[in-house]
């Protein structure tokens, strides 16, 4: 039995599953639960249908979230919940909404977690079972322990789309067809060409943002001028840095990211020759890891795929590129994008800093994507690309969707990033897979 909130029933449950993946087949139940014995993690899941459906259940849909580190949507009711949603339910399929381990009610990571493991480099290894393979069985243990292994069709929103590659990489007969939005990675995975492409798209939004709003360009400067030369602290006490500042421009990539970042700066300067308290406290607010301390630490892992080194490509690259300084005038933002100082000035952060800095100098990691399985993958897949997407570069998606064996795209630049958020970009898809033959429930 489950709760019902104004027309969605949704049932609550946990599942067990190892730590530890490696080596092990979700299908092989002994040496799973031998594995869980050893050292286990708890995934918590939502499972959510319209109020008063049939008895028999139906298709089940699975939400791989985007992120990482970021918990499901938390539904509060058929006219309440994302777009996307309500496209499933209305279609009759039962929505299956995981936190992803580590992640809200999944045996969240805390800096105790970390402390216990020992060093640096322990912690390290520890953050590396968080990531999309591990996280992939766990989805397909879920199935095959919950759902009796039925095939379910799912739904990746960014990170959930290299998480949706992954899992057609290795169990792609878990699914009976599946749906990505803004969420194709770059495969074979080249943490450099991403970044490349990334900070192209981001200088894009900077000069889009300050033709909309052209008195910004000398505010932002201003602020960065008045930070430069005196001492200001946010809420938590965190001093309040010009890259803190410039960081604001990671919500660029979402529909109403442009308002959000120029309402904060209309409010910046104060009567005198200071920053306002309610700027500092909106950037805090904007920029504060707390509760979403593996978004930034875990940012270059996720495009580690059986070996390489993160290396701080982000930052390095922004080294190259003299237009994103803190130092340049006028200041341009900068994006998704971890640099080390997030790990020395953000409070939330600083706990993880040993770890993620052993993570950005590690080589050895699990494998991701399997290109010879995806070009001779079986599963109908929609992806809906966005065209000006500043997070996942179009260009990489498009290339590495013409790799993919049953795939179908429509690539847009009428939506951002947040497409199936706010608007119908689900919708869309759904309806060229039901055109094409795929979408039955």
């Amino acid at each position: 039995m489950g709760i019902v909130l104004s027309g969605i029933c949704i049932e609550e449950g946990k599942l067990d599953v190892p730590l530890d993946w490696r080596g092990l087949d979700p299908s092989d139940r002994s040496e799973v639960k031998k594995r869980i014995g050893e050292e286990k993690l708890s995934i918590s899941y939502k499972v959510l249908k319209k109020a008063g459906s049939a008895e028999k259940s139906p298709a089940p849909l699975v939400y791989f979230q985007g992120g990482p580190g970021e918990k499901c949507p938390r539904p509060g009711g058929i006219d309440s919940c994302k777009p996307w949603i309500r496209t499933a339910l209305d279609a009759g399929f039962e929505v299956v909404l995981p936190d992803q381990r580590g992640v809200e009610n999944s045996s969240p990571i805390t800096p105790g977690d970390l402390l216990r493991r020992g060093g640096a480099k322990e912690q390290a290894e520890y953050l590396k079972r968080f990531l999309a393979r591990s996280i992939v069985c766990d989805m397909e243990y879920l199935r095959l322990e919950r759902f009796k292994g039925e095939k379910w069709a799912s739904l990746g929103q960014s990170y959930g789309g290299f998480i949706t590659m992954c899992y057609l990489s290795f169990f792609p007969g878990a699914f009976r067809l599946c749906f990505t939005s803004g969420g194709i990675p770059k495969i074979p995975s080249e943490i450099s060409k991403v970044y490349e492409k990334t900070y192209e798209r981001l200088e894009e939004k900077n000069e889009k943002y300050f033709e909309a709003f052209p008195d910004d360009k000398d505010i932002l400067s201003r602020v960065a001028d008045r930070l430069s030369s005196g001492s200001y602290r946010l809420p938590d006490g965190s001093r309040m840095t010009v890259q803190r500042l410039q960081s604001l421009g990671q919500a660029f990539g979402m529909s109403t990211g442009f308002a959000s970042v120029h309402w904060m700066l209309d409010e910046a300067l104060d009567r005198g020759e200071g920053l306002s308290e309610n700027f500092l406290r909106d950037v805090w607010q904007a920029t504060s890891s707390y509760g979403d301390e593996l978004y930034w630490t875990l940012q270059e892992a996720i495009y580690m795929n059986g070996g390489g080194k993160p290396g701080w490509e982000a930052e390095r690259q922004r080294d190259l590129l003299p237009q994103f300084s803190p130092e340049a005038r006028p200041l341009m933002f900068t994006g998704e994008m971890t640099y080390k100082w997030r790990f020395e000035e953000d409070k939330a952060l600083m706990p993880f800093k040993d770890a993620a800095f052993a993570l950005e100098g590690s080589e050895e990691w699990d494998p991701v994507y399997s290109l010879p399985q995806l070009r001779q993958n079986p599963v109908p897949l929609y992806a809906m690309v966005y065209f000006n997407d500043m997070y996942v570069p179009r260009e990489w998606s498009v290339e590495t969707l013409s790799e993919i064996g049953n795939s179908h795209s429509i690539v847009t630049s009428e939506f951002e990033h947040d497409g199936i958020r706010v608007g119908d970009a689900f919708k869309r898809i759904f309806d060229l897979a039901a055109r094409n033959g795929d979408l039955e429930v």
